[in-house]
């Protein structure tokens, strides 16, 4: 999926967040990455498992395909798979979601969102390659939330993000989360906004899988 993050985009993002945390003391942040992993394993793996059996074609042509041959067919589709979006499609769906998980805890901790004053911090969190949202709550957020209901949020949200629309999925998922936490945290005066609501963009992932 070929993805970039607008000016309109940052803006929009931007003001529902604000918006968002007017009527409760939760805070929100949204972090968007390309990917979440640098997919090569896998790719690897499938251009070598080709290669090797292209010596079965031998039996109906006459033993023309080589070592010469293989190779070459072993370079061309590792350049295939791994500059091209099936670089993320080649690997199991689990890892990914393992990937996906793991850039975004590590985002959380590094936001030092686990650290606000009432430990309301929310994190949205969407890596686009593997089409994948995620919403992590702090411990005050999540003594009161039922896990249940971010599941809820994300099932709606992942189908704006498989149909390539990042934006509207962001702009969907503030409003949801909106919704529940102002159920359960509602605004109080004179509430300090602690972290930046602007949205966090992840430079490239160069973690290896």
């Amino acid at each position: 999926m070929t993805f970039k993050v607008t000016d309109d985009m940052r803006r929009e993002i931007k003001t529902a967040v604000e918006a968002l945390e007017r009527t409760t003391t939760g805070e929100m942040v949204c972090v968007v990455a390309a990917s979440s992993a640098r997919y090569v394993l896998f790719p690897l793996l499938w251009a070598a498992l080709t290669a090797l059996l292209l010596p079965v074609v031998n039996i109906v042509a006459a033993n023309t395909v080589t070592f010469g041959i293989q190779s070459i067919a072993f370079i061309a589709l590792a350049a295939l798979f791994l500059l091209t979006p099936l670089k993320t499609a080649l690997t199991p769906r689990g890892m990914r979601l393992t990937n996906c998980r793991r850039h975004a805890f590590e985002k959380f901790f590094a936001l030092k969102m686990n650290e606000t004053n009432k430990r309301s911090g929310v994190m949205l969190f969407i890596s686009v390659a593997e089409r994948h949202v995620e919403i992590i709550a702090d411990k005050g957020i999540n003594d009161k939330v039922l896990p249940d209901e971010w599941s809820r949020i994300v099932e709606t949200v992942v189908v704006d993000v498989q149909g390539g629309k990042v934006q509207d999925a962001f702009l969907n998922a503030i409003r949801a989360c909106g919704t529940v936490l102002v159920q359960h945290f509602p605004e109080v005066r004179n509430d300090v906004n602690e972290l930046d609501d602007n949205l966090v963009e992840l430079p490239g992932a160069t973690f290896l899988s």
